[in-house]
């Protein structure tokens, strides 16, 4: 019997469960819908035909899962058989090229083992400073009563932190306009060319592909700069970067090219998410002022006005409690994908070779099976008791198993610093009348109206 039939043979002594199907138009399927709004595609699509289905898209079926069992298979129990779709890799290639978040297969493997040290907790607890710092120098520039965009705001202060930890440089002059720009200019042409029914191939010589190839290199220029320091030097001075010029397994080092890989996607990766996590935390702040009085008697109760250092987190849970609340209702990660390398049965779902799965990280944390009150914004629903009853899968922002986001904790530490620095000196509120758009692109964010926000500073501030 061949390896094939084996395969066949196995599956169909196994039990399997109907899937729903959500028809779509009768050329494109779900496309369109999808691309009008993929989060309430989602949210609307788990609600009416369950935990998981299936919608065409042109000619290939997609299946969508929020259901915890299912999505701890594909991240867990069967990892090693899940990639990364290919047409996402097929976009994010000229920026990201084979860095950790396209990566796959061996090669992830070894970049996976030579970078992990690097987020080692003692070194990532070393940056809580730079991140607390860099937030009293941003409030520093704020005026009583003006009026400012706060995903902007935290979206160029999370740069900051990132170009610091990661390069040990200082972008507030210099170089911070370059990096903004370009960044901005990539996103919005990535987020074009996903929406797009045929992918613009790199080598066309239209106008967006020149403005992405001017972006990309201006960041590359400044990734060489560096490196070329680095290696001058000979030095490790305790930033990310630093780590990964220096780190050497049997086969040596990283080559020139993995290192501007991986160090594109650490900048990309490791401040847009996370300033839109706590833009959307400000936001249901700013409309919980009964959670912000919470919030305030702890800070008030531990730090006693002075700034928090990371040895404080332990003693702020209802802090953290705060952001895995926010991640749960309004996630800047709203889904992820993966694509099945071989035919395999999860949960009794048959999943076949080079089907892409959508994991629904927004409609899992809606699902009233595991969240009472799913739409109500309740830290105090996340108790170690409540978190232990949640089946395994049930709560993945930062996706899961093997390949779990290196930057997790660097993220949740970050969120909590900032937070923490913030509500300290100001209050959070929305200007009288206004409400953001939910724009769900690379990441879930407000939109070009951004999340506008009056300054008000706290008058028990020290």
């Amino acid at each position: 019997m061949t390896a094939e039939a084996a395969a066949q043979a196995s599956r169909s002594a196994v039990q399997t469960k109907p899937i729903p199907r959500m028809k779509g138009h009768w050329f494109w399927g779900c496309l369109m819908e999808m691309a009008r709004d993929r989060s309430r595609f989602l949210i609307d699509g788990h609600a009416e035909f369950g935990d998981v289905f299936v919608s065409r898209a042109l000619v290939r079926d997609l299946m969508f899962v929020r259901d915890p069992a299912v999505v701890y298979g594909i991240n867990v129990t069967h990892w090693a058989d899940f990639y990364k779709p290919g047409y996402i890799k097929m976009m994010w290639k000229p920026f990201l090229g084979n860095g950790l978040v396209p990566n796959d297969g061996e090669s992830w493997k070894r970049q996976h083992k030579l970078i992990l040290p690097g987020f080692h907790k003692k070194r990532v607890d070393a940056y809580a400073s730079t991140m607390v710092e860099f937030t009293e120098r941003m409030l520093d520039r704020w005026k009583e009563g003006e009026r400012r965009d706060m995903r902007l705001e935290l979206n160029a202060l999370a740069l900051e932190v990132v170009a610091d930890t990661l390069f040990d440089i200082d972008i507030g002059e210099g170089d911070s306009e370059t990096i903004r720009d370009a960044l901005a200019d990539i996103s919005q042409i990535l987020v074009t060319d996903a929406d797009k029914m045929v992918p613009r191939p790199d080598w066309w010589p239209s106008a967006e592909n020149r403005r992405k190839k001017r972006a990309i290199g201006k960041i590359e220029e400044i990734i060489r700069r560096v490196h070329q320091e680095r290696l001058r030097a000979e030095e490790d001075r305790g930033d990310l970067f630093s780590h990964m010029v220096f780190a050497e397994d049997e086969q040596g080092r990283m080559s020139d090219k993995q290192l501007r890989d991986e160090a594109m996607t650490l900048i990309f990766a490791g401040h847009e998410t996370t300033a839109h996590a706590l833009t959307w935390t400000w936001y249901l702040l700013a409309k919980s002022p009964e959670k912000v009085a919470k919030l305030r008697e702890e800070l008030g109760r531990v730090l006693n006005g002075r700034r928090a250092e990371v040895e404080d987190l332990p003693n702020l849970p209802y802090l953290e409690m705060v952001v895995k609340e926010s991640l749960r209702l309004l996630p800047s990660v709203w889904a992820y994908a993966r694509e099945a390398q071989r035919d395999l049965v999860i949960e009794g779902y048959e999943i076949k070779k080079g089907q892409t799965v959508t994991i629904s990280h927004i409609a899992m944390g809606r699902n009233p099976k595991y969240y009472d009150d799913p739409m109500e914004f309740r830290p105090e629903r996340w108790t170690r008791e409540a978190e232990r009853a949640l089946p395994r899968g049930a709560y993945t922002p930062f996706a899961g198993g093997p390949r779990v986001c290196l930057g997790k904790q660097f993220a949740m530490m970050e969120m909590r610093m900032i937070l923490a620095t913030l509500l300290q000196r100001i209050e959070p509120n929305l200007p009288a009348g206004f409400e953001p758009d939910f724009v769900t692109e690379l990441s879930m964010h407000p939109g070009e109206r951004g999340m506008q926000a009056d300054v008000r500073f706290y008058s028990a501030a020290p």
